[in-house]
């Protein structure tokens, strides 16, 4: 029958409820002290405790119970009614029946020997009985009991509308047949309202109008709850857990839910017990990979096993007992269970912190995560225990062969390959070649396993090489890797300091630690080291250099190398220096590094008037006007003498001239000329002009022979065929032969004539000149 509960409160609340005096019915306990208090979002009213934990009659022991209730009251109050934990009394025994198997009556038993023998004779748990005799009188945690919360200990046989009956008063009679009642509900399930595997409308109280809910009970313990007190908490009763909701309020299978979590855990837990509970505490039992078990013991006649939350332990007659987490399980039911490719486990998993797992079968090694695995190939195991195996991550699908000897198979972080040589691509190589689309992209397939030397590690690919060194990791794709590893590798250019960068037009560069190399339709070219930053200097291939187009070339330790728009020449040890667009022109036309200007020494310097790059052996100077001239030669050193282009001579016009061995070259302020035997003269200003006027070099005063002299009053320059004079009162004029011999015996400036003032004139066959102080004729 339909036991009418929700009772015991005491008989004079019992009243007061039935004449209306209270309007919702309170808790009859306080709250529990508790380490993990309960938390109603963890409420469940289909599933309230589990069948494992409600029918748990080896729970605890008779001395555990003691111990548990003298940890629920220090000191008794009452000097009349003792305390639960201090409670004793002789009981009668009871004949066995179909509920219980009886019980012997003793002369005095203590309250915890009464609870544990009342729980091995009727199959209800030490822990459901502890929490009953609480939520139903307080007699657990009561400091001050009466006697008549020990006569209606657990509310058995007291209905909420009547007194208790007496057949049933007193604390061992209560405990016994509460005990036996919940046996009675479990095997004759059918014969009560409320039934386990079934939606029940369960109203919230004894007052109808305050509704009811439907529940879908899930398991016999918690309608055996539902029974015994048929009513669930509304909402109110659950968002003031711990105290009082509201008017439709009732609490006694709320309180029952929330006192066993504070004093015992969950109580939906499943029991783990034997060889399941040693690989579940090996595994990290409740906080572990597996997590609290969801299921007990369920046994075929193959095998046995019990669920948990993260996976399964299983019992194998003859095999042992394994603990397979549900990444593993998953792959392996995929597989065909024990029936399958697998077979039986053989060996304990193992799990890395972000759970990929690997555990032993008979048919191999499963590998597997959250999205997926397999088992690992026989072809590649050997390959994938030497590359580091779980570190790869899980299987990426099964071993795939193309004719049963070259096979293949893919991992999360690492790939590994069979044939005549077992590869594996492991990180972070692995990560570098899935970015480039693994087998499918540029790389291809591995051709060799990692080498590693001191600066680093590189591996083979049909489609190039992937190379690490300081850290970082980079594919080095073809034709570029084949140039690296021609040119000394890692070993002498050292490892990658970017990806390949490529263009629209195809052309790509590659930055190494000591060198950069460049392909594009012109061929691949590599600038080294001290080149390299040189060219950086000047923007790339975005300055003035713009792209390499052939290799370094060195003499001894001179080096150059060509770029689109010049040159870079210098040595490791010594200055780089960029020679751009027309300087390179006239630079190699002259013989490059190794001609006769030698190599650059300094790069090119502009004032805004002109330009200048400095050789060894030559200066080549730009202007806008005149473009590009160089001084080069015997005519160098004296230029320099005069100040180079900031003296007195200036820029260049134009390149010395020699005929046949005579040479002179123009400057803006003046003219250097001589032959490579004789003296180089300098002829400025005034003086340049009026020698030009006389026809230069092959005019009448033929070449100079000395520079200027000054004798503080007037100044002149000497030439093969005669003299140019300038004073500040004269100007400049030459006197040529033969005017010039007979001047000069006359005492020249200081004599008879002084200095000229006029230039020489021709008539018949005299010549005659005007000097100061007279004109000096000559009769040929």
């Amino acid at each position: 029958m339909l036991e009418p509960t929700n009772r015991r409160r005491r008989i004079r609340f019992a009243l007061l409820v039935i004449l209306g005096l209270v309007v919702s019915v309170v808790p009859a306990i306080t709250m529990a002290e508790s380490a993990t208090a309960a938390n109603s979002a963890d409420w469940n009213a289909g599933y309230i405790i589990s069948d494992a934990n409600f029918y748990d009659a080896n729970g605890m022991t008779a001395a555990e119970v003691q111990t548990f209730l003298n940890s629920k009251v220090s000191t008794c109050r009452s000097t009349t009614v003792p305390c639960l934990k201090s409670y004793s009394q002789s009981t009668d025994s009871r004949p066995a029946d179909r509920y219980c198997n009886g019980y012997t009556g003793r002369a005095s038993e203590t309250a915890a020997q009464i609870i544990d023998n009342v729980a091995r004779s009727c199959g209800i748990g030490q822990k459901v009985l502890l929490v009953l005799l609480e939520k139903e009188q307080s007699l657990v945690t009561s400091a001050n009991p009466d006697k008549w919360s020990y006569s209606a200990a657990t509310g058995q046989g007291c209905p909420d509308t009547a007194p208790c009956d007496p057949a049933t008063s007193g604390f061992f009679y209560q405990v016994y047949y509460a005990a036996r009642q919940y046996e009675i509900y479990r095997l004759t399930p059918t014969q009560w309202g409320y039934q386990a595997g079934r939606w029940n409308n369960i109203l919230y109280s004894p007052t109808t109008s305050c509704g009811t809910r439907s529940v879908y009970i899930q398991n016999q313990a918690t309608a055996a709850l539902y029974i015994y007190t048929p009513y669930t908490p509304n909402q109110a009763a659950l968002t003031n857990l711990y105290g009082t909701g509201d008017g439709c309020s009732t609490y006694g299978n709320r309180n029952f839910w929330r006192l066993y979590t504070d004093w015992f855990g969950n109580p939906t837990g499943y029991k783990v017990v034997g060889e399941y509970a040693k690989v579940w505490a090996a595994l990290g039992s409740q906080n572990g990979l597996l997590g609290a078990p969801t299921g007990d013991e369920v046994c075929n006649g193959r095998y046995c096993e019990q669920s948990f939350k993260g996976g399964t332990i299983y019992w194998f007659p003859g095999r042992g007992v394994f603990g397979v987490p549900s990444v593993v399980r998953g792959i392996w039911q995929n597989l065909g269970f024990i029936d399958g490719a697998a077979g039986l486990p053989t060996g304990v998993v193992v799990c890395t912190p972000d759970v990929t797992c690997t555990q032993s079968f008979d048919g191999g090694v499963i590998a597997a995560d959250s999205n997926g695995g397999s088992l690992v190939g026989r072809h590649v195991e050997s390959a994938w225990i030497n590359a580091g195996g779980i570190s790869l991550g899980a299987a990426r699908g099964p071993e795939v062969c193309s004719d049963g000897v070259h096979c293949a198979q893919m991992f999360a972080r690492g790939a590994l390959f069979s044939g005549s040589v077992a590869t594996a691509v492991t990180s972070p190589n692995f990560e570098v070649w899935n970015a480039t689309g693994l087998t499918s992209g540029p790389l291809g397939f591995p051709t060799s396993d990692v080498s590693c030397t001191q600066p680093g590690c590189i591996q083979s690919f049909g489609g190039g090489l992937i190379v690490s060194a300081g850290g970082r990791t980079e594919a080095v794709l073809q034709p570029i890797a084949s140039k690296y590893l021609e040119l000394g590798g890692l070993a002498v250019l050292g490892g990658p300091q970017t990806a390949a960068i490529c263009d629209s037009n195809g052309a790509c560069n590659q930055r190494f630690a000591e060198a950069r190399i460049d392909t594009s339709s012109r061929g691949i070219v590599v600038t080294r080291s001290w080149f390299l930053r040189a060219w950086a200097e000047t923007g790339y291939e975005q300055g003035r250099l713009g792209l390499p187009v052939s290799d370094m070339v060195c003499a001894q330790v001179t080096c150059f190398q060509s770029f689109e728009g010049g040159v870079l020449s210098g040595s490791p040890s010594g200055v780089v220096v960029p020679v751009y667009g027309a300087y390179r022109d006239r630079w190699m036309a002259a013989g490059g590094p190794t001609g006769a200007f030698g190599l650059p020494v300094k790069g090119e310097a502009c004032n805004g008037q002109y330009c200048a790059v400095t050789f060894q052996g030559a200066v080549m100077v730009w202007t806008p006007r005149d473009g590009v001239a160089t001084v080069t030669g015997w005519f160098l050193p004296p230029w320099q003498a005069e100040g180079s282009s900031a003296g007195r001579l200036g820029v260049p016009l134009s390149d010395m001239a020699c005929v046949p061995v005579t040479c002179y070259q123009p400057f803006e302020g003046g003219v250097l000329s001589g032959s490579p035997s004789g003296a180089i003269v300098a002829v400025h200003g005034a003086y340049r002009d009026r020698w030009m006027a006389t026809g230069g070099p092959n005019g009448s005063l033929a070449l100079p022979t000395r520079g200027e002299t000054c004798n503080g009053s007037w100044c002149s320059i000497s030439f093969e065929r005669g003299l140019i004079t300038w004073s500040p009162s004269t100007g400049t004029y030459e006197i040529v032969e033969p005017i010039l011999s007979r001047w000069t015996v006359t005492g020249g400036a200081g004599g008879q004539f002084g200095l000229p003032v006029g230039v020489a004139t021709t008539t018949g066959s005299s010549i005659a000149q005007q000097f100061q102080r007279g004109t000096l004729t000559v009769i040929q």
